[in-house]
């Protein structure tokens, strides 16, 4: 698998969401990511206003999904999403129906890492439910917390020992040629992309970068 890189929606409005969807189009992304801030404030029509006006887009929702997933899963797949995250710190009853659901609907699930205590254990489990994706995830508030840490140390050992496809969230264009590195199969960015100054251009010359 090539490198797939995908632009995270991670904002607050519709209307800005389908203005930085339309460059990541432009400016040769794979995946569009209806990003968690984006549901949290549009809630599940943020998926139609840009599945109605990107309707060839492969488009993954951060929903995090916690608890009852059909329901989650359901509506992503009736409004043209293509893939969904479950986070990996909800039961494992919920991750196992949330990859079971959406393989009976047809829709990917990413299992999400973020936070767990093992993640190549977690990797592990995961992979061996049936997730589609797994997400090695080191977020923002994590590097703030611990900005000695290694997370592309971390990617690499899951690497090792699974052969579901990986994402990783980065926030740089070396970051993420490291990442492809030790290998991610998906590469996902929002800022700074989402807020330079002319965005299409900045993300066609990150997606370029990690292509080549």
């Amino acid at each position: 698998m090539g490198s797939i890189v995908q632009i995270a929606l991670d904002v607050t409005d519709n209307e800005k969401a389908a203005y930085l969807a339309k460059c990541a189009a432009e400016a040769g992304a794979d995946w569009i990511e209806i990003g968690n801030p984006l549901n949290k404030f549009e809630g599940v029509h943020a998926i139609n206003y840009i599945s109605s006006r990107f309707p060839d887009a492969y488009i993954l929702v951060d929903f995090m999904i916690l608890a009852g997933a059909k329901r989650y899963v359901t509506a992503a797949k009736e409004r043209g999403a293509r893939n969904v995250t479950v986070t990996a710190l909800c039961p494992d009853i919920t991750v196992r129906e949330t990859i079971e659901e959406g393989k009976n609907q047809g829709i990917d699930v990413t299992v999400d890492l973020f936070n767990v205590t093992d993640i190549v254990e977690s990797a592990k489990k995961y992979a061996a439910m049936g997730a589609d994706y797994i997400m090695v995830h080191f977020g923002v508030d994590q590097k703030r917390e611990n900005p000695d840490a290694a997370p592309l140390e971390m990617l690499r050992k899951v690497h090792e020992v699974i052969d579901t496809p990986l994402s990783f969230a980065v926030y740089d264009e070396k970051e993420a040629i490291e990442a492809v590195k030790n290998g991610a199969s998906v590469i996902v960015v929002g800022e700074p992309l989402l807020s330079a100054e002319d965005p299409k251009a900045a993300m066609k010359k990150f997606i370029d970068t990690v292509k080549a």
